[in-house]
């Protein structure tokens, strides 16, 4: 998962599942599903076809690049092993949405609900083992103005972070092999609220805690002093 030629590798495969069913896909592809599973977006086929492969491509791209121009590269470089794995997982993620989503336009048994519901489940339970391995940048992980500002906090907050998004993720994934369609947006929604809501506020509240501290050299001088 952290060879650097998977993501392309994943990306290309993407275009070449897209050349080879183009012909045989209809003029419009279904582009979004409501909570109850059923088609309520289309999209024209050029586009509809073409976009995820696209997508992928951009974020291999991009996210090397960005990664060689952010300004705590030096940082990136302490895990460039698991920046790989995350940028590779994402490329996965978006196959999977791909033949999900192309597949079900050529008439497969599909259950677009469940497919990316269970995906989303997985890939959140595998970044949320790697969510602490990653170090403060601009570009991933859990950005928050006090992380931002802060190593120790943003250390802290990734390894809640990092428990949060696999106790998440299992719960999503579980989700999507055990409820009904009609009963699935009840549990996706409230987890990824709380999956969001729960390391912006601890960021906030481990921040308050480190800027209440006194400061250990303060406490030194001041023990000279007297």
């Amino acid at each position: 998962m952290r060879n650097r030629w998977l993501g392309p590798a994943v990306a290309a495969a993407m275009w070449a599942f897209a050349l080879a069913v183009y012909a045989r896909l209809p003029r419009t592809l279904p582009s979004h599903w409501n909570w109850r599973g059923e088609v309520d977006g289309w999209m024209d086929k050029p586009m509809g076809a073409l976009l995820l492969p696209l997508v992928a491509t951009v974020l291999v791209v991009g996210l090397n690049v960005l990664r060689r121009v952010d300004p705590r590269r030096r940082n990136i470089e302490r895990f460039s092993d698991d920046w790989r794995l995350m940028l590779n997982l994402i490329v996965l993620f978006m196959a999977v949405m791909e033949g999900a989503t192309l597949g079900f336009a050529l008439g497969w048994p599909v259950d677009i609900g469940r497919v990316m519901m269970a995906t989303i489940g997985l890939m959140l339970v595998a970044v949320g083992n790697y969510l602490p391995r990653i170090r403060s940048n601009w570009f991933m992980g859990i950005r928050t103005p006090w992380t931002m500002d802060s190593e120790r906090v943003w250390r802290a907050t990734h390894r809640v972070g990092g428990r949060v998004f696999v106790a998440g993720g299992l719960l999503i994934a579980a989700g999507a092999l055990l409820l009904p369609a009609e009963a699935r947006p009840w549990l996706l929604g409230p987890t990824v609220a709380a999956m969001v809501a729960i390391p912006l506020v601890y960021s906030f509240v481990a921040y308050r805690r480190e800027a209440a501290a006194p400061d250990p050299a303060d406490t030194l001088s001041g023990g000279a002093d007297r």
